[in-house]
């Protein structure tokens, strides 16, 4: 069997049971499947294997290194999940992206890695944004980082993210909404009560969310203007 790729299922002293994709001359399988030509489905089973300090990923997957620290968003929390799931399904390439709150810098290094254009991360702790700076580094990535406000912005952008709490979203949502040019997305809001207070706070904008996400009791918003 040189040459031939198999994957061994299980062995002992008197046999091995493997699996392979060709039929073998002579030998008869004890179970056959068929492989469904949407492969695109199964795909996704193929998640991360884990061996000691190595990890083992499919070539389709993205990945994306965040050291731990003092800021916010390791990938962990539902409210970072749902932002991400909104840029997958939102951004586009080459588009450009402001994350407001940028913490780690998780989410605007998550956009450059999807193919975005210019990237700014803006964080209110100066401290954070020296965590966001690192993680670039370590992911390769040029992101623009720098302590404010997203009052305190002078560019639009395609596309708006904030992962913030829904105290600071009273204070801030106008000039996040202000900064985006196509679209704003909002994470970070917990429980149906703040869902209904965020909605609102858009529906004075003239605006409402034409998608919304959950998990856990969290929800993220996609508002397109």
């Amino acid at each position: 069997m040189r040459g031939l790729p198999v994957e061994i299922l299980s062995r002992d002293s008197e046999s091995i049971t493997f699996a392979c994709y060709n039929p073998l001359e002579g030998l008869e399988p004890l179970k056959v499947e068929e492989i469904p030509q949407d492969w695109t489905n199964w795909k996704h089973s193929f998640g991360p294997v884990e061996v000691e300090d190595l990890v083992i990923l499919p070539p389709w997957k993205k990945v994306i290194f965040i050291k731990p620290g003092l800021a916010f968003g390791t990938g962990l929390h539902p409210s970072t999940k749902l932002a991400l799931r909104l840029m997958v399904e939102t951004l586009k390439e080459g588009e450009s992206l402001l994350d407001v709150g940028t913490g780690s810098g998780i989410l605007a290094i998550a956009g450059k890695i999807l193919g975005a254009g210019m990237v700014v991360g803006i964080d209110v702790d100066p401290k954070a944004v020296e965590e966001a700076k690192e993680n670039a580094k370590a992911n390769g990535v040029f992101v623009e980082f720098c302590v404010g406000e997203a009052k305190e912005v002078k560019d639009s952008f395609d596309v708006v993210v904030a992962n913030l709490e829904t105290e600071i979203f009273k204070r801030v949502l106008a000039d996040i909404l202000e900064k985006a040019e196509r679209v704003c997305l909002l994470s970070g809001i917990y429980g149906e009560g703040e869902l209904k207070e965020i909605e609102a706070m858009i529906s004075s904008f003239n605006l409402s969310a034409d998608r919304i996400l959950t998990e856990e009791n969290w929800y993220a918003l996609r508002v397109v203007k």
